[in-house]
């Protein structure tokens, strides 16, 4: 079998005959699309059904065509809004996929490795397989042993064993028995164990998964627990909206024929003009129907994501399931991985030391000799064609750093491996059967704790066998511990002339090497963001309890007197001891896969929300299990599938900035909801209360209703959705699960908002100043004005805590520019434009009038933000 892969010649005549291993784009939408969409929604159908009414009205002479235009005119610009945003989103979502659908693998090329994108494969390349990795192409297996998964093909979860067969003969096939034949490996099934090499014989399109890797690509994501919550409000409001509506029509109608003195007096003209009366009502009624539903809330929820996931990538996160952003806002426990995640990843061997304490770094002796045959054999890490040290976990790395890339070499030409025993977490230790020519033997690296009570002897320096005995054991593990308690990962390194699987008893210690992985600089102000924002942080770490320790008080996450278990005493408890030690519980240590999920399970039954941070195949299952899922971009592939968030820097800071800007898209939704729910309950209420009052008048003409509803609905969404992070959310706890949509006195504040309004609606139209109105044009005209201003400056009051109404306004630009917008064009509609929306020009004292009015919103807010301080404090 040759083992020097493909030629460069040779890989660009296989692209051109066999194809690409890119898979074909799904087709996106084109904005006509988009359009349609807009003008299908029930409220957008509604409002079409009017104008055509009106129109047809309109051309019998029995009413003016001013209105069914400006409805026209409504729509179209509501469907331009929706046609961008639309076009928007999808660039955003194509862009996000083509990112998170990035993936590397290693192949042997011109005789060397070479690590390239997947889509770069091709028919008859020779790829490496390690554990943790996802299968990107269709072959079979040439060299090693592996066991994978075959979930993605059949449904299948029991692992696969594949192992070479020299008879062999690739025959492409669709009959499902290939799937767990001895040699055959499928793209899209994932490498559970073991490490090996397969050669390709199917890309892209043209794997047996290919057609389905196709069509996911296309698949709508489920809703998630905030679209439901939001389609549930939106239900809820439109089924009032609709009973209103009705009493609305009934009123009017009644109002109108009790004026007139009977139901005959009300229908005495002609036939149109009482057709007039009716649709004039039904106009009205239909009206109410639009203006209590929040249709900006889809669009928010669209933009703010947008945003949220562009704002994200700036800092190191991939939110794969962008449905998982508000649930950061809930997380109120973040279980973290130490090495790459709380350390930098890059460990640097410092250390080096034999049976006898003594020390060898960068020594010259037989012992050495051992060790670098170690080191260089039992290593999944290799050197690529560059010299660059690729694959493999940062342990191998780090001691494979030890060698130079010449003598790796060297050391591979003259010994013959026989078999292979890879890592794992539960068993802590790996393992390579080597041949020099003579005999057999097994070295093996791994946890001191596991492979030291395995060994009776050790070797010296001059590589002559010596008894390790219980004093030197004691003084060796004495040094380890000192070691560990200075934030050094040790690995032990052992050899015997055994070739089991296990670890044999007597082994021989070689010696042990000490890494040192620095806690990253930003660590310790995240920890303590995190603190400050009421979430428990928890390190889990498959390092001993000394080294767990270290690190974590370095971070900031563990001082002295708090709990700290191993994973041995976790597993000796209770499930009602675990969910009593929970919120006490700062360090788990030795910590296995089935532990970090145990600890989720039982952190969400007692009502925690829970981040979970994961890099190993073994920790998918957790991560699924977590309210949100944090893998790592140098982590397994399998670990990045199961995760909701990749952080690309592998950086524990990014985990507390993504919470940050979760918390940010829920202050961003809120807002909006406190912005326009009022405006939908008041004009609800008012509409119909207001035609008793006043003797069958309409609070507001049917396309004033429209153009503040819609236009201001999506004006205003745009606005909200481009708040910045504030350092105040993170000032605050974690919203409570089950807490339900409105947070944090968000129902009295929409509750407040709303009574206002209506008193203000109140203050314009009667005593007073209502006489300054005289006309009913007029007095609709300073409604229509007052609302327009009235949600301008209750805009500026829910964007922010402070009395300062514009702390942060800097950093939101659109926000200003959309509300001066909005006052112009409260100003242009009433003063300008007339009869098409059923206004009448307003001089200069009515202006400040509905002015100060409208801005009497801001000081009834710094009373309750006054009051509410006071409160707290």
């Amino acid at each position: 079998m040759n083992f020097n892969g493909l030629k460069s010649s040779e890989v660009e005549v296989s692209r051109t005959t066999y194809g690409s291993n890119k898979l074909p784009e799904p087709e996106l939408k084109k904005w006509y699309h988009f359009a349609k969409e807009a003008l299908t929604e029930p409220i957008t159908m509604i409002l079409i059904i009017i104008a055509l009414f009106q129109l047809v009205l309109g051309a019998m002479g029995v009413m003016s065509l001013s209105e069914p235009v400006m409805i026209i005119v409504v729509l179209a610009i509501v469907t331009g809004i929706a046609i961008k945003t639309g076009l928007g989103v999808q660039k955003s979502a194509a862009e996000l996929r083509a990112k998170t659908a990035v993936r590397y693998c290693d192949v042997v090329r011109d005789g060397s490795v070479q690590t390239i994108n997947k889509d770069d494969l091709v028919v008859g390349d020779l790829v490496l397989l390690r554990t943790g990795q996802e299968i990107f192409a269709d072959g079979f297996i040439v060299d090693g042993e592996i066991s994978v998964n075959n979930a993605a093909i059949n449904g299948e979860t029991k692992e696969c064993r594949k192992i070479p067969s020299a008879n062999y003969k690739h025959v492409k096939t669709t009959s499902t028995t290939a799937y767990t034949d001895q040699c055959s490996l499928f793209a899209g099934t994932v490498i559970m164990s073991g490490e090996g090499k397969m050669i390709v014989t199917d890309v892209g399109v043209n794997t047996v998964n290919g057609d389905t890797l196709v069509k996911m690509q296309t698949l709508e994501p489920p809703k998630t627990a905030l679209d439901i919550a939001l389609d549930h409000l939106c239900d809820f409001i439109s089924k009032w909206g609709t009973i209103a509506a009705a009493l609305a029509f009934v009123i009017m109608t009644i109002t109108g024929i009790l004026n007139a003195g009977s139901l005959s007096q009300y229908f005495s003209g002609s036939i149109l003009e009482s057709i007039q009366k009716v649709a004039q009502n039904v106009s009205n009624a239909l009206t109410i129907i639009v203006a209590a539903v929040p249709e900006g809330l889809p669009l928010i929820v669209k933009l703010v994501t947008k945003q949220n996931v562009s704002t994200m990538e700036k800092f190191n996160i991939l939110a794969k399931n962008t449905g998982k952003i508000p649930e950061l806002a809930y997380v109120n426990l973040i279980c973290t991985d130490k090495t790459g995640t709380l350390t930098t990843g890059e460990m640097t061997s410092t250390v080096m030391i034999n049976g006898n304490c003594q020390d060898i770094f960068n020594k010259e002796s037989s012992l050495n000799e051992l060790i670098d045959l170690n080191i260089c054999m039992n290593n999944s890490a290799v050197f690529d064609s560059n010299g660059n040290i690729t694959g493999g976990n940062s342990i191998d790395r780090a001691v494979l750093d030890m060698l130079s890339p010449e003598d790796a070499q060297k050391i591979q030409n003259k010994a013959i491996m026989k078999k292979r025993v890879p890592f794992s977490s539960e068993n802590k230790f790996s393992a390579v059967t080597l041949n020099n020519g003579a005999n057999d033997f097994t070295v093996y690296k791994g946890a001191p704790e596991k492979l030291i009570e395995k060994c009776k002897f050790y070797l010296d320096n001059d590589g002559i066998v010596t008894e390790l005995t219980e004093e030197k054991r004691k003084a060796l593990k004495s040094h380890i511990k000192g070691l560990t308690e200075k934030a050094m990962r040790c690995i032990a390194l052992t050899i015997s002339d055994k070739t089991d699987d296990g670890l044999p008893d007597e082994m021989n210690l070689l010696g042990i090497i000490g890494v040192v992985d620095p806690v990253r600089n930003e660590v310790p102000e995240a920890v303590k963001i995190a603190h400050k924002a009421g979430i428990q942080v928890i390190e889990i770490t498959g390092d001993c309890m000394e080294t767990a320790k270290a690190v974590a008080m370095e971070a900031g996450i563990y001082k002295p007197g708090d709990l700290a278990v191993t994973n041995d005493e976790f597993e000796a408890m209770s499930d009602v001891k675990v969910k009593e030690i929970i919120p006490q519980l700062r360090v788990i240590s030795r910590c296995s896969p089935n532990t970090k999920l145990r600890l989720v399970t039982l952190a969400q039954e007692i009502g925690m929300s829970v981040a979970m941070t994961g890099d190993g195949v073994n920790d998918a299952p957790a991560l699924k299990k977590a309210d949100v899922g944090f893998g790592m971009q140098d982590g397994s592939d399998v670990a990045k599938e199961a995760a909701d968030i990749v952080l690309t820097d592998n950086n524990f800071a990014s985990v507390v900035k993504a919470v940050e800007l979760g918390r940010t898209f829920m202050h961003n939704i809120m807002m909006f909801l406190e912005f326009q729910l009022p405006i939908n309950i008041s004009l609800l209420i008012l509409s119909m209360v207001f035609p008793i009052i006043s003797g069958g008048s309409a609070l507001l003409a049917a396309v004033q209703i429209l153009i503040v509803n819609i236009i201001m609905d999506s004006l205003n969404s745009l606005s909200f959705g481009g708040e910045p992070p504030k350092e105040e959310y993170m000032n605050e706890e974690p919203i409570m699960k089950g807490s339900g949509l409105f947070i944090r006195g968000a129902k009295g504040r929409i509750a407040l908002s709303s009574i206002v309004f209506i008193a203000l609606f109140g203050v314009i139209t009667f005593g007073p100043v209502g006489n300054m109105f005289a006309t009913k044009l007029s007095a609709m005209t300073a409604r229509f004005a007052l609302l327009c201003l009235m949600a301008v400056f209750n805009g500026f009051t829910i964007r922010t805590d402070s009395m300062n109404l514009f702390k942060g306004i800097k950093n939101n630009k659109l926000f200003v520019y959309i509300a001066l917008g909005i006052f112009a064009m409260a100003v242009v509609l009433c003063n300008f434009v007339g009869n098409l929306v059923q206004t009448t020009p307003m001089d200069v004292k009515q202006w400040i009038v509905v002015l100060v009015t409208a801005f009497m919103v801001v000081p009834v807010d710094w009373i309750r933000k006054t009051i509410c301080k006071k409160g707290s404090n």
